[in-house]
């Protein structure tokens, strides 16, 4: 397997043609089949379903298209470092992070980093957590900033967090007027919130069960980005994590606090003792001094109690936090 099948793989997956992912290549439609053919062979079942002139992915075809593109962005940045490393100018600093924590804290981090010496490049990759925990223990990213609870074997957990979710509404609604958002106002209302089953829907399901409270028809959405267009262009209120709340703002969106604390958490990784340069360790400074200011209720817990969130809430609203 090299990249070029990969390349062509990922041509005719975007496309859903073998013409077009032919004519994106610069190459025959033979050429492409007969690639996509061999890739089959070799990886022991069928990527694509052909349906007349269009091809849609198979179910196998799905999950390979995500190792695909993880694996050419290897390739593609171990070209860029080799480059860099050729003309002198040293390590790209390589960050993984979930959505969330990449959209709405690291950039503004870095902003903050001016006095720090960076590398001549750095990379942001957003990934769901487990890739996150992949990247950083595979050796692929030197930081991630991951939501937890998450399975960390061979990694080191620098810094966890947490901070209440929330709710986002928009400004029209009538919840917006109030300073908290009780949960019972939710009651029989369209709602729109996470799709993670194991971490954030989870806990909101709990919340809402805890009080008997049924809403009505649900909007779930793989990114908190996302449900905050809901809120902004359909007017339904959402439950989403503080980070992206605090952190992207929208027009017409009102963020309040809502009457159960229902925590969400976050933390550093890196690989286990593996020594950090100053600048990643700048970076985590940075990104722990932006949520401190900007995020209500943001509390810094002792990361040793990262593994117990896999299964239980090991803090309470007077263990782990800084006082």
């Amino acid at each position: 397997m090299e990249t070029r099948d990969l390349q062509t793989f990922l041509a005719v997956a975007a496309s859903g043609s073998i013409t077009k992912a032919a004519d994106l290549l610069g190459r025959s439609q033979p050429s492409v089949t007969r690639t996509i053919q061999d890739l089959e062979t070799e990886l022991g079942f069928e990527l694509l379903h052909r349906i007349g002139r269009r091809v849609q992915l198979s179910e196998e075809g799905v999950a390979f298209e995500e190792e695909a593109r993880r694996l050419l962005m290897s390739f593609s940045e171990l070209a860029a470092r080799a480059k860099t490393i050729a003309a002198g100018k040293g390590r790209i600093l390589q960050i993984v992070a979930t959505s969330a924590i990449g959209t709405g804290l690291i950039p503004r981090a870095m902003a903050e980093l001016k006095d720090v010496q960076l590398p001549h490049e750095t990379h942001l990759g957003q990934f769901i957590p487990s890739v996150v925990a992949q990247e950083v223990r595979g050796g692929r990213a030197e930081l991630g900033f991951s939501s937890m609870p998450l399975d960390t074997p061979g990694l080191d957990v620098l810094r966890l967090y947490s901070a209440p979710d929330v709710a986002a509404l928009h400004e029209d609604d009538p919840l917006a007027k109030l300073d908290i958002v009780p949960l019972t106002e939710l009651a029989g209302r369209r709602v729109a919130t996470l799709l993670n089953p194991l971490r954030f829907q989870l806990h909101i399901a709990r919340a809402l069960a805890a009080r008997g409270i049924e809403t009505g028809p649900v909007i779930r959405t793989n990114t908190a980005y996302g449900a905050l267009q809901i809120v902004r262009q359909a007017g339904i209120p959402a439950i989403i994590d503080p980070v992206t709340a605090y952190g992207i703002s929208q027009p017409g969106v009102i963020i309040r606090p809502i009457d159960e604390t229902v925590p969400f958490y976050w933390g550093v990784l890196a690989a286990s003792k593996k020594p950090l340069r100053p600048v990643a360790q700048a970076l985590i400074e940075a990104v722990e001094a932006v949520a401190e200011r900007s995020i209500v209720g943001f509390a810094k817990l002792d990361p040793s109690v990262a593994g117990q969130l896999v299964t239980s809430n090991p803090v309470d609203s007077n263990n782990g936090k800084d006082t």
